[in-house]
């Protein structure tokens, strides 16, 4: 199942990507981190799981933002796809 919601270059002129694509690294996150994420899809992600995010696709000379990672609009619909492929509800 695929779902898109925004164009793929949509707000790259003002918003540089801080996370690597969603697919890379939620197969690879803890079960106790993904539930976090998913209990409040649209919080802001914490220092430590932004950290972790980086860690798994190696990117960890990438600093942390000190403002609030948010999941935007393209990365909770592949949650919602997520968790009713893998029944998690």
């Amino acid at each position: 199942m695929s779902a898109v919601i925004e164009r793929p270059d949509h707000g790259t002129d003002h918003e540089p990507r801080l996370l690597p694509s969603i697919g890379m690294w939620w197969p690879m996150l803890e079960a106790p981190l993904q539930l976090e994420i998913l209990e409040h899809p649209t919080a802001p992600l914490r220092p430590a799981i932004v950290r972790r995010i980086l860690d798994l696709c190696e990117l960890d000379e990438r600093p942390v933002p000190r403002s609030g990672v948010r999941l935007g609009a393209n990365e909770r619909a592949y949650l919602a796809g997520w968790t009713h492929a893998a029944g998690w509800t």
